[in-house]
């Protein structure tokens, strides 16, 4: 074997190594720069204690903290204080939709983005009678609506939504 080769092996083993061995050993407070220090204090006390996954997480919160605009922040803690407010079931119903969410392939949280994106951009009124309606629904009906979606193509996805928006321009008009 090429003596080349066998070096850059032993090099890329050793590095691993060290990447694993720092990841097991946590990441040290004092390798914390100062604003994610302040930004994490509260848990400054028990961060040895923390696992190594959980440092990392809470790191990169703090990095991504740091970069944000006052107004996001502001939007953060909004977020956040209605997350305190909320019932321990309702969170837990959202925490279950968000890991569902996270397990579904790209394409189809794309999908599903865009769709929320659509619905957010709709008048409040027309939001508000679109859950109304939803909410009327028997539990078998909708069943039937998602399933008949799921198993269009995205080509007859989009003439149904055509034929959806023109059914609402009708029924608007006096």
């Amino acid at each position: 074997m090429n003596i080349k080769y066998i070096t850059v092996m032993i090099l890329s083993l050793f590095m691993l190594s060290s990447v694993c061995l720092a990841e097991k050993a946590g990441v040290p407070w004092s390798s914390l720069s100062k604003q994610e220090q302040i930004t994490l204090k509260r848990f400054h006390e028990h961060w040895d204690q923390m696992p190594v996954e959980r440092q990392m997480k809470l790191q990169r919160g703090a990095k991504r903290w740091a970069s944000m605009m006052p107004q996001q922040k502001q939007r953060v803690k909004n977020q956040f204080k209605r997350w305190k407010k909320m019932p321990p079931e309702k969170r837990e119903k959202l925490r279950k939709r968000f890991e569902y969410f996270q397990s579904l392939p790209p394409e189809k949280r794309r999908e599903l983005r865009q769709r929320h994106q659509w619905f957010r951009q709709l008048p409040p009124e027309r939001r508000a009678e679109l859950r109304q309606r939803w909410k009327n629904m028997d539990p078998e009906r909708r069943q039937q609506l998602r399933k008949r979606w799921q198993s269009m193509t995205p080509e007859q996805r989009q003439k149904a939504k055509k034929r959806m928006q023109h059914r609402m321009q009708e029924h608007r008009q006096p």
